[in-house]
């Protein structure tokens, strides 16, 4: 399915840029990117050129809501000076050499408020550095929850790409409802860097051009609520991955266990390596899960004595599969029968009984 987003390309905030002045505003809805992270694009970039060596540039950053900070940059990417935190700072700076520098004007993580920046000094004012906001707007992990800090489809996957070598993005995770997992994979499907544990998670992190993948995840297995997923840098092309769900109501009727066993048929669909997440649950009896080749050879599967069971199996190619499901005991034995459901995620379709 696509992603219900949208892409900003310019995070929408009212920037004045008359004179070397530059107005800028952090929202609830887009709010600051930290002290700290002089790459975020949650926080303001510009840039300004200066015209000759020992040109003295002067900086003037006021806000009357919140603490505020800039930290300047040569025209090599240096870290030349960090001004210090405050609602009303000032302070000249000489250029020891031509060329075009890079400000940033930064505040605590998720802080909201209005700044203005004025420069004096530079070639002919500032310019504000273009990115794009990207978003999910609020999703949902559905009915059954999501998967945890697993590679699995129960979890939400968005793709996305970046247009330009070596720059940060900032990648986050929000919930009302519920603690989150934040996953980033490299177009190869390897993984960057992970996050979980709160309601709220970040990965910034500097990149090469190309296609990667975000997995919105729960921090715990079944746990349900909204959440919204933002990335803010040089990208573009946010969609969700495409994916489906079923759950199969079925019994068991009670008997020798070998006489019992029920098979179901499903054909992965991807054409990259994909996992499927195979839950079974049943009120009556302690559940067995088999995954299968379509030649019913064995690939994995859970056995513990539990009414409720999943297996993840690990990624798997393009092709048909079975997945056997039967009551726990002693093969050859007999055992009473139950109700069950058993609840595939993944990219498959054709999910059949055989």
């Amino acid at each position: 399915m696509g992603c219900p987003g949208k892409e900003d390309p310019i995070e929408e905030v009212e920037t004045k840029l008359k004179d070397g002045l530059a107005n800028g505003e952090w929202s609830s809805a887009s709010t600051a990117g930290g002290f700290e992270n002089y790459t975020s694009f949650k926080n303001f970039l510009y840039t300004f050129e200066v015209a000759a060596a020992n040109q003295v540039v002067s900086f003037e950053l006021i806000s009357g809501d919140i603490n505020v900070q800039y930290t300047l940059f040569d025209p090599i990417g240096n870290r030349v000076e960090t001004s210090t935190q405050g609602r009303q700072i000032s302070s000249p700076y000489t250029a020891k050499s031509p060329g075009i520098y890079r400000i940033v004007v930064s505040a605590d993580r998720r802080a909201i408020g209005k700044f203005s920046l004025k420069v004096t000094g530079t070639k002919a004012g500032i310019e504000p550095v273009s990115f794009q906001a990207l978003r999910s707007e609020t999703q949902n992990w559905g009915p059954l929850g999501g998967g945890a800090g697993k590679k699995t489809f129960k979890n939400h996957f968005y793709t996305f790409e970046v247009v330009e070598d070596n720059s940060a993005i900032d990648i986050e995770l929000l919930s009302a409802d519920t603690e989150v997992s934040l996953f980033l994979y490299d177009n190869l499907g390897a993984l960057v860097t992970a996050r979980q544990s709160s309601r709220y998670e970040y990965i910034l992190y500097a990149v090469k051009k190309g296609v990667y993948t975000v997995m919105a995840g729960t921090d715990s297995r079944g746990s349900v609520g909204n959440y919204n997923l933002h990335i803010f840098g040089k990208t573009k092309n946010l969609k969700r991955v495409s994916s489906s769900s079923e759950t199969k109501s079925e019994k068991w009727n009670a008997g020798k266990i070998g006489e019992i066993l029920h098979i179901y048929s499903i054909d992965i669909t991807s054409d990259a390596n994909s996992p499927l997440d195979i839950e079974l649950a049943s009120p009556d009896v302690n559940v067995v899960i088999e995954l299968q080749d379509k030649s019913g050879d064995n690939i994995g599967g859970i056995y513990g004595a539990q009414k409720s069971q999943f297996y993840l199996s690990k990624d798997l190619p393009k092709g048909s599969y079975r997945i056997q499901v039967r009551p726990s005991g002693t093969l050859g034995g007999s055992t009473s029968g139950g109700k069950y459901d058993l609840t595939v995620a993944g990219q498959f379709a054709n999910l059949k009984k055989m």
